[in-house]
């Protein structure tokens, strides 16, 4: 099910997606479904991680919780969003809150899209491919 994606300098390049999540179980589930449709994964457990991997790995897409401790998911995309460097990168919010009012604090936040957990792996990879513009292989 892997994919072939864009050729730079001779390689492949996968696009890098960061999970962030305090729930390593949630993480490691996500990370096994992605390295399955063939993307690249960094991790982070916290706010203040993920920000620094942002900062110093440029990801291509964020996965972001947003209940989180010390640090909610709307406080790391907004700080996201606000730097230059990093606002164009597209944040996808993962929550098991099921109400509007999550979704319009998510998208206000900068987010493109919130997805309630549970979700369907399928669904996830389609919201990714979306927002990459990566187009979906043809079954």
């Amino acid at each position: 099910m892997t994919e072939e994606f864009a050729v730079q300098g001779g390689a492949v390049a996968k696009p890098k997606i960061l999970i962030v999540d305090d729930e390593p179980d949630v993480v490691g589930l996500i990370e096994r479904t992605l390295k399955v449709y063939g993307f690249d994964t960094l991790k982070a457990y916290d706010g203040i991680g993920a920000l620094d991997l942002v900062s110093t790995e440029k990801p291509d897409l964020i996965l972001l919780d947003i209940m989180m401790p010390m640090m909610s998911g709307y406080e790391v995309c907004e700080q996201i969003k606000a730097n230059p460097q990093t606002q164009n990168i597209p944040v996808v919010c993962l929550s098991s809150a099921h109400t509007p009012d999550a979704r319009a604090h998510s998208l206000r936040a900068g987010a493109v899209e919130l997805i309630t957990k549970p979700f369907m792996p399928a669904e996830l990879v389609a919201q990714i491919r979306r927002y990459l513009r990566i187009e979906s292989p043809v079954e």
